[in-house]
């Protein structure tokens, strides 16, 4: 079974809990994508979101190189870009650099995004976050020609230019993220990879509707990559270890409930979390996986019997709320006690 492992989704965030400012947490991180390189995992994921108080990372292609800078081997991706925010060309241009750091090693993970208040401070309409993203792929192709780039469409109408630096490979690995069926759908037509989050009979349902749309379209399986992002804690106690680290899984779950609020606090203390909705709630403890070494091993197989035997698993593992000491054990524990179960 063709399992291979990733650990993030890198954000760089301050939490009440812990007394560390933006640039020590952004320092963190470097070490922490050379100790998963160490550790021998096979990816490392950013993230990216505006204005939220804890300082949430905005610009994950810009982190995504300075690890590659610091490693040599592993994947850096981001999990994801929030692409109809950005210009295609300056995304275009960004990607390429990162690509050329990493030597080939960047993958660039693109979502739509959903947070109003992001849409409206980047003048984006929402509503034409489907379409942008269609145009924004097709842009990202044509950049990383040779020929003159060439896009007139009715969100970008660009000039005829060469769009430089290229990638490293002469192209960049593209994989969408996304949970709803019409996002899924377009990752199966059109990208390298989908990364997806989803309880195990969600994802099922969302792996069928990938293959169906491969068939639809005459595309081989073997093609796209499957990969999932989830809280992986593998515990000694004979607990799930959900107390220990629930609080901090839910809390950032309400942090994207808190967005709104969020991005107009001015000089007050970093909130330590609220109240969720039930099915927030039940998607947060449907994607944590914790246990024993082989109970969360057995969990995780099951995703890949859904994802048909290969799939990338990302380890939600970076939880504001931990200080630096205790994400690198969570690190260390999962990359040396998980993987090894399935060589």
């Amino acid at each position: 079974m063709g399992v291979t492992f990733g650990y993030g989704l890198i954000t760089g965030e301050r939490h009440a809990a812990v007394d560390r400012m933006a640039g020590e947490l952004y320092r963190d991180a470097l070490d922490l994508a050379r100790r998963a390189e160490a550790l021998g995992l096979d990816s490392i994921w950013t993230s990216e979101h505006h204005f939220v108080d804890t300082d949430h990372l905005a610009s994950p292609v810009l982190m995504a190189a300075a690890m590659a800078a610091v490693t040599s081997r592993i994947r850096v991706a981001t999990g994801v870009v929030l692409g109809p925010l950005q210009h295609p060309l300056h995304l275009a241009e960004d990607a390429a650099t990162a690509d050329l750091i990493a030597d080939g090693r960047f993958i660039l993970g693109i979502g739509l995004g959903w947070s109003g208040i992001e849409f409206r401070a980047f003048g984006m309409d929402r509503h034409l976050r489907g379409r942008a993203m269609e145009e924004l792929l097709d842009i990202l192709d044509g950049a990383a020609r040779e020929d003159l780039l060439r896009h007139h469409g009715p969100i970008w109408d660009l000039p005829e230019v060469v769009v430089r630096p290229k990638p490293a490979r002469g192209r960049l690995e593209v994989w969408l993220g996304g949970s709803a069926e019409p996002s899924i759908r377009r990752a199966a037509r059109r990208a390298d990879g989908v990364l997806l989050h989803a309880p195990i009979e969600e994802f099922r349902v969302q792996v069928a509707a990938i293959r169906d749309e491969m068939e639809r379209v005459g595309r081989d399986p073997a093609t796209l990559q499957i990969g999932v992002y989830l809280a992986v804690v593998p515990t000694h106690d004979g607990t799930d270890g959900w107390h220990e680290y629930g609080d901090l899984v839910l809390f950032q779950q309400w942090k994207y409930r808190d967005m709104r609020a969020s991005s107009t606090r001015v000089g007050q203390p970093l909130p330590a979390g609220g109240t969720l909705p039930p099915e927030d709630e039940a998607l947060a403890r449907g994607c944590y996986i914790g246990g024993s070494p082989e109970a969360v091993a057995e969990r995780l197989r099951a995703y890949a019997e859904a994802a048909g035997g290969s799939l990338h698993v990302v380890a939600r593992d970076y939880m504001p709320g931990l200080d630096a000491a205790r994400q690198a054990e969570l690190l260390e524990r999962f990359a040396t006690e998980v993987p090894p179960l399935f060589r």
